[in-house]
């Protein structure tokens, strides 16, 4: 099972999509209970995300899963990074976690203690409370600087059929020739490709053509958008996890579903390829939300 359960909308309102806003407690319990009934090992969470350390923390289930977390993006001058996975660990209730990621690459490439840093999180493995360090990264640029300078464990990094740029750089290949485990986000555009009967902000407009193609070929090859949108991801054999938030456990079921059934389509994924930053960087997006 390469799905991991991401946990943003746990502890925050996110997602362009989220019409519901942030998730009850109650129904985060029945989200990680199904979890573990269909397989899903991993949680996805950064102390970005609100209150969801927090909120994993008080759930027993979570200990149940393999914890990925973040550190927040870091002032200028700050070297020592050991409180930040301290202050995760407590909240989360942990003794270890699987895996921390510094959640600005630029932490990690622009600061004059950036390798300070990255040596503090060493250190931190060291003493067992975490097995894995890495970083999650926004371009193909940021690994290969982080590949050059750093022995990074884990990446996360963007991956859906309109950003395609980690295909076609060659960064999946050359990350899984390090042995360094892929965590890819982002797969439904902050569900963006699954918005088809929907109202869009004026901003994406111009952006109708690429949306409009990966929902005709969906339709074309009978598979659901759901499915269509997680088949890219689930092909490309370097990648270890896509993650995938959710709301409810309806929602939740529908992906694993769909999940199931990404294997259908045997379609060209490159055609759908965007290359506009605009777009497919949501960061970019000039909404009203």
């Amino acid at each position: 099972m390469k799905l991991a359960l991401g946990t943003a909308q746990f502890g925050l309102n996110y997602g362009i999509s989220n019409q519901q806003g942030q998730v009850a407690l109650s129904e985060i319990e029945k989200i990680l209970l199904f979890a573990k009934s269909v397989g899903i090992t991993t949680l996805d969470t950064a102390s970005a995300y609100g209150e969801s350390e927090n909120i994993l923390g008080k759930l027993s289930i979570s200990q149940d899963f393999d914890i990925v977390s973040k550190i927040s993006a870091l002032k200028e001058d700050e070297k020592n990074i050991a409180a930040y996975l301290t202050n995760s660990l407590h909240s989360l209730n942990s003794k270890q976690l699987n895996a921390v990621m510094f959640h600005n690459a630029d932490d990690l490439l622009t600061s004059p203690y950036a390798k300070q840093r990255f040596l503090d999180l060493i250190q931190q493995k060291k003493q067992g409370k975490v097995k894995k360090i890495g970083v999650s990264v926004y371009t193909p640029e940021q690994v290969n600087l982080c590949l050059k300078y750093y022995p990074i464990d884990i990446v996360q990094l963007p991956l859906n059929c309109l950003d395609q740029r980690f295909i076609k750089s060659g960064c999946l290949t050359t990350l899984a020739k390090a042995n360094v485990e892929i965590h890819c986000r982002s797969v439904f555009l902050q569900g963006l490709l699954l918005m088809v009967n929907e109202t869009l902000d004026d901003f994406f407009i111009p952006y109708l053509s690429y949306l409009k193609q990966f929902w005709q070929m969906a339709q074309k090859n009978n598979l659901s958008l759901l499915s269509l949108a997680l088949s890219i991801a689930s092909k490309q054999t370097e990648v270890n996890k896509i993650v995938v938030g959710c709301c409810t456990v309806t929602q939740l079921e529908e992906i694993v579903k769909a999940y199931e059934t990404a294997e259908n389509f045997s379609g060209d994924h490159s055609i759908l390829a965007c290359n506009n930053d605009k777009l497919i960087i949501p960061s970019n997006w000039q909404t009203g939300h």
